[in-house]
């Protein structure tokens, strides 16, 4: 499945800055939580991002199909350690028979500071091109910072983008974007999956009910073509 550039009508994609501040408050306190918990707290506490980690593994591979090999994009270790949810995600992958082909990982800049936080564009479009047959691209640093000029600098095609933009990633601050800006990159074909904070209702199935999916519907959802008003 390959996303198809189309020219760009929207407003820059900018980043919002209250949302990081928000973002970082959020998983700061998740961290003085975690701190004062039993194990069993903590996990109770640390849960949902595992789950977030398994159903976006579910996604990706939905997205790639046939094609194995996946490009990830992660924060570098200025920004934290590795997360649970992409430590949750790697091994999921894993076990449905994908495999990273590379990382890229991408210094975001500091909350506190001055100037954009998030994904730059030129190293979005440096992972786009080690990506050419890969199944799909996956940014645990939120989605890209473009605007029109870097935006018409992608290539014409490249692999389905899904990109993680929630408060928190586990136990260190997640990388997140508003949603309406996250809408327009759908909306523009940049991005085919961004997974927010929220609520998701419940789809039955009418088989084994999936307690990763329930509990990651309790505090995710998933952003797509179909509710960003993509047609």
């Amino acid at each position: 499945m390959i996303i198809s550039l189309r020219r760009i009508k929207q407003q820059p994609f900018t980043f919002n800055m209250r949302f990081s501040l928000s973002a970082l408050a959020s998983a700061t306190i998740l961290s003085f939580m975690v701190a004062g918990c039993t194990p069993k707290e903590t996990q109770a506490l640390l849960a949902p991002s595992e789950a977030l980690g398994k159903v976006l593994a579910e996604e990706t591979a939905k997205a790639a199909g046939a094609k194995k090999q996946i490009i990830l994009i992660n924060p570098d270790a200025s920004w934290g350690p590795t997360s649970l949810a992409e430590k949750a995600f790697k091994a999921a992958l894993s076990k449905q028979g994908f495999s990273i082909a590379s990382v890229k990982s991408v210094n975001v800049g500091d909350p506190m500071k001055s100037g954009q936080v998030g994904l730059k564009a030129a190293d979005f479009l440096e992972a786009l091109q080690k990506s050419p047959d890969a199944g799909a691209v996956v940014s645990f640093a939120g989605a890209p910072l473009l605007d029109k000029a870097s935006a018409a600098g992608l290539p014409l095609q490249y692999p389905p983008v899904l990109v993680v933009a929630t408060a928190s990633l586990g136990d260190v601050p997640g990388i997140g974007n508003d949603r309406t800006l996250l809408a327009q990159m759908i909306e523009a074909r940049l991005v085919q999956e961004a997974i927010i904070d929220g609520t998701e209702a419940a789809s039955p199935t009418g088989g084994k009910p999936d307690a990763d999916r329930e509990l990651f519907g309790q505090h995710f959802q998933i952003l797509r073509a179909s509710d960003s008003g993509t047609r």
